[in-house]
């Protein structure tokens, strides 16, 4: 029965429009059959997931409303059966998903629903439910491309199929011998029906930890996590996000290793699956394990009768019978005999010969020696027909598991590489035609929206054996200088790191680390660089300590200066990924050892460039540990070699300012607020003239300034500045960059101390769960931000009356992870002490006082009388002491208060809070008169400088007393 319906035309322009009008499309095609044989072939098909009647199908092409996809999908797949163009099923559904997920996006399709619409098959989606979110990534972009000579293996499809939907199989494993077609199984699978099943279906190389993580962290990107300052971290927040069950998901793991690294990858189901491929069968003693075998042998000769030319059923079974059964065997033998023409008892005799040769050698036969019988008689045919192609083909001898794009490999154009190659790679076209060739031989197989060219493994095992020593050497040395030609260098700039993350899984196979060639190694040590910058810090680690171990043990004098440099460079990045990784006492006992070493070197000196470097990092931990002055000292004699420096005077002045803005670091853990202010001040202005407003050293100076003002007290100033530019800082280094998270601290900070405790509590929330996720739960700025959270939540609860409970709970977890990481006696644990102490105080606990005390001590033997934490702490000790001991109070207190004058000056809030301490203090000793004009006047002051509604002036009024809180600024 055919149906008279309005078109899409009558609908409002949109979303769900272009939906129907597709529909409609479709409908066409099928040769409008009635919506009841639509419907009735919709309850009859057992291959689709759902019935819909043929009133749910008159409604969608009516357009009342947005169907349920479930609904949609068989509605699409049968008329798509039905067309006369006869278009690939699949990708009709892939075409209407995305059509779908556009509608239930669009906030207007919700409005479009009409009353007669059938409700329970259709939806009304709201705008921004999490899960919608993330179905753009149902279609994976980095899915390998669909093999249009898949052949058979109909029954392990099957199976495959049943253990991803079973609830007890998790994982669910393909293993088997190299070569039997677990990749292509797996693809198939997910092509046939993993994308149309899942929401979310990410392919990753699981080869490589290092591939594998940065897989993971891709799918982050899609899924919109933010990204994190470690690897790791990020790829922690990936599964973490798929576990909470939002989403259906499948996540392929192609050629695993079984390994602790990548078994901590592997999510908890919730909603998904996780499908692995792997030679290991020790992976069957944690999941569901499938073995793929051989094809069987109908399924060889098929497919050798469908590749190969004009091969009949006897010559297929013959070979299929020699090969094994081999599924990547029977592609060589198909693609040679293809692309030659060769009859099969030609090949099967030259194949004869070279198994001959390989047993000859001792070798085990094994499906190995197989594919190198017939990669030699590729190479030996490519290298007379077309030797460009066999050169390009050698490189992947030499190339990690993952392909290679086409333009990684033309970027090194123009280097010195064997003439046949450097034609090809000069010239597209030729370059076209070398690819082509080896995909006709069955060597490799090109990615179309990639443009990577990818070789099997296990032929790049066989190839490594099929060539003689003097074609090997050739290929590492023609990849050596490819890969070094097409180092992007610069890895702290974020627009090379596309380049630098195809060229990390050939930097180890590819022998760059003992390359003769300077710039190969250059590469290596950019390379550790890049990992670090990306926050694979692990993997930064792993390779500089492969470059360590080859470069310090060379007895090649010629070349030995150069590779110490270039050891000192990856050993100064070591140093920076052990402390990102908080593995501190092992960054600050290198950092010492090389600063020392350079030091007392002839050939480097105190002045020379990589000393400075050192010392910096020297400082760096100095600071970390809270031996503040050594750190100055270290900072200022470095600040004197960098204005004696002999290099040109653009990098010498940079190398200045960066060196002062460090002393001025050191100066504000110090307490001397003044001085580093008037430095950052010109570095400030001189950083302007020279990069300009928006550029990042600029945009630093800028944070750096407004952290001095919070320091002296200038809580206004050090807001308005820090907010002004802290969205081009974002927008320049992006959100999560920790110099944007540090300057955001100072935002929360700044509101608490100006009293709007609501803003500064939500600041400081977003600040602490940033940091939390970026640099990990241990790392010093996470515990920093951990504490300004405490202070707020501390300030916002007793604005509303409310007890600090969460206050009291942050401050007491950061203070043990601070004794934990930093010790007991680090000037940041014990400024933790201080602010744990006020809040039990407030609580009422007695602890308050013994901790104030030793606490109290501890400053004064680490940082002086005089320094600002001390003063804080002796302030809030005097508060424990008038409870009882009211003349040592108010001794306490006059000693800080002139103190306190004396080096943060009479205005200075904390001094206002210590008067008006003092204040009281006097009055409960008798001196009533001289309590009140301290208080009048301390009074008036606290109206001008925080204002008369600042909740400080307002309960100085009311007669309360005053806390004295610290917030260390970065290290």
């Amino acid at each position: 029965m055919a149906v008279q319906m309005p078109g899409p035309d009558q609908l409002s322009p949109g979303p769900l429009r272009d939906l129907v009008s597709a529909l409609h499309e479709l409908y066409r095609d099928a040769g409008k059959p009635g919506v009841r044989v639509i419907s009735t072939d919709i309850k009859n098909r057992q291959d689709l997931r759902d019935t819909v009647s043929h009133e749910t199908v008159s409604a969608m092409l009516r357009g009342e409303g947005l169907p349920k996809w479930m609904k949609l999908e068989c509605v699409v797949r049968v008329l798509a059966a039905r067309s006369v163009e006869r278009p690939e099923p699949d990708e009709v559904v892939r075409r209407f998903l995305r059509h779908w997920l556009t509608a239930s996006d669009d906030p207007d399709s919700a409005n479009r629903v009409r009353a007669a619409a059938p409700s329970e098959d259709f939806v009304a989606p709201p705008v921004q439910e999490p899960s919608e979110t993330v179905k753009s990534a149902a279609q994976a972009p980095n899915l390998p491309a669909r093999n249009t000579d898949f052949t058979g293996r109909d029954l392990l499809l099957d199976e495959v199929r049943r253990r991803l939907a079973a609830e007890t199989s998790f994982p669910v494993i393909l293993y088997g011998l190299g070569g039997t077609g677990k990749t292509q199984l797996a693809a198939e699978y997910v092509h046939r029906w993993g994308a149309a099943e899942r929401e979310v279906v990410w392919w990753v190389g699981a080869e490589d930890p290092t591939v594998a993580r940065i897989a993971l962290a891709a799918l982050g990107e899609r899924l919109g996590l933010p990204a994190n300052r470690d690897l790791r971290q990020t790829v922690q927040s990936v599964i973490g996000e798929l576990e909470r069950g939002r989403v259906s998901w499948l996540l392929v793991f192609d050629n695993a290793e079984m390994s602790e690294d990548l078994l901590g990858l592997l999510p908890s189901p919730a909603r998904g699956q996780v499908l692995l491929t792997s030679r290991d069968p020790n992976w069957a003693s944690i999941g569901a394990a499938i073995e793929v075998p051989p094809f069987d042998r109908a399924e060889s000769i098929q497919f050798l009768r469908r590749r190969g030319r004009d091969i009949v059923g006897a010559d297929a079974d013959r070979l299929a019978d020699r090969l094994g059964d081999l599924p990547l065997a029977l592609e060589q033998v198909a693609a040679v005999q293809a692309a030659t023409g060769m009859a099969p008892a030609e090949l099967m005799q030259l194949f004869d010969e070279h198994m001959q040769e390989l047993l000859a050698t001792g070798r085990p036969q094994h499906y190995t020696n197989t594919v190198v019988a017939f990669v030699r008689i590729a190479v030996d045919r490519l290298r007379v027909r077309a030797p460009a192609a066999a050169y390009l083909f050698e490189l992947f001898a030499h190339l990690g598991a993952e392909p290679v794009s086409v333009s990684l490999l033309q970027s090194g154009a123009g280097v010195q590489v064997s003439a046949p190659l450097a034609r090809a790679l000069n010239d597209p076209i030729q370059m076209g035609r070398s690819v082509q060739t080896l995909r006709r031989f069955g060597l490799a197989r090109l990615e179309q929206g990639t443009q990577r060219i990818a070789v099997h493994r296990l032929v790049q095992v066989a190839l490594r054996v099929a060539l003689d020593e003097a074609a090997l050497e050739r290929g590492r040395a023609n990849l050596a200088y490819l890969l070094a030609q097409a180092n992007p260098g610069s890895p702290d700039d974020v627009r090379t790191w596309d380049l630098h993350a195809e060229i990390a899984p050939h930097v180890v196979p590819a022998g760059l680390i003992e390359a003769g060639h300077p710039p190969a190694r250059d590469l290596v040590v950019d390379q550790v660089r890049y990992l670090y910058r990306v926050g694979d810090y692990a993997g930064s680690l792993r390779l500089g300590d492969l470059a360590l171990a080859a470069w310090r043990e060379t007895d090649r004098p010629d070349v030995s200066q150069a590779l110490e440099e270039l050891a000192m460079r990856v050993t100064f990045q070591r140093t920076e990924t052990l402390r990102a990784l908080g593995r501190y006492d092992e960054s600050r006992a290198l950092s010492v050892e090389s600063w020392n070493r350079l030091r007392d070197s002839p050939d480097y000196g105190p002045g020379h460039e990589f000393t400075v470097r050192a010392a910096r990092t020297v400082a760096a931990h100095d600071r970390i540990y809270g031996a503040y002055a050594d750190a100055l000292r270290v900072d200022q004699e470095t600040l004197e070699h960098c204005r004696a420096t002999t290099l040109p005077a653009g990098e010498k002045d940079e190398l200045i300012l960066h060196q002062m803005n460090n002393v001025a670091v050191n100066l504000r853990l110090l307490g001397d607020f003044r001085q580093a202010f008037a430095i950052d001040e010109e570095v400030l202005r001189r950083r302007r003239d020279r990069f300009g407003d928006r550029d990042s050293r600029t945009l630093l100076s800028v944070s750096n300034l407004a952290r001095d003002h919070l320091g002296l007290g200038h809580f206004q100033q050090a807001l308005e500045l820090q907010q002004e530019w802290l969205p081009a800082y974002r927008a320049r280094v992006g959100a999560r960059h920790h110099h944007v998270l540090m300057s955001a601290r100072t935002v929360a900070v700044a509101l608490r101390k100006l009293g709007r405790y609501p803003e500064a509590l939500a600041a400081a929330r977003e600040g602490y769960e940033a940091s939390q996720a970026h640099f990990g739960p241990d790392h010093e700025h996470t515990l920093a931000a951990m504490m300004t959270l405490a202070n707020a939540s501390y300030a916002a609860a007793l604005a509303d009356n409310q007890r600090p409970d969460e206050a009291k709970e942050l401050a007491r977890l950061a203070v043990a992870r601070y004794r934990r990481i930093f010790g007991a006696e680090n000037p940041a644990t014990l400024a933790a002490e201080v602010n744990h102490a006020i809040i039990l105080r407030a609580l009422g606990d007695p602890r308050a006082l013994d901790m104030d005390r030793i606490t109290l001590s501890e400053l004064q033997e680490r940082l002086g009388d005089e320094h600002p934490y001390t003063l804080c702490a002796a302030a809030n000790y005097a508060l424990d002491l008038s409870l009882g001991q009211a003349d040592d109070a108010r001794d306490l207190l006059e000693r800080t208060l002139e103190a306190s004058r004396r080096v943060r000056g009479e205005q200075h809030p904390d001094t206002l809070a210590c008067a008006i301490n003092l204040a009281h203090e006097l009055r409960n000793t008798g001196s009533s008169g001289s309590a009140q004009e301290l208080l009048d006047s301390t009074l008036g002051t606290l109206r001008r400088v925080l204002g008369r509604d600042h909740p400080s002036t307002i309960n100085a009024a009311r007669g309360a007393t005053a806390e004295c809180d610290i917030e260390p600024p970065p290290t």
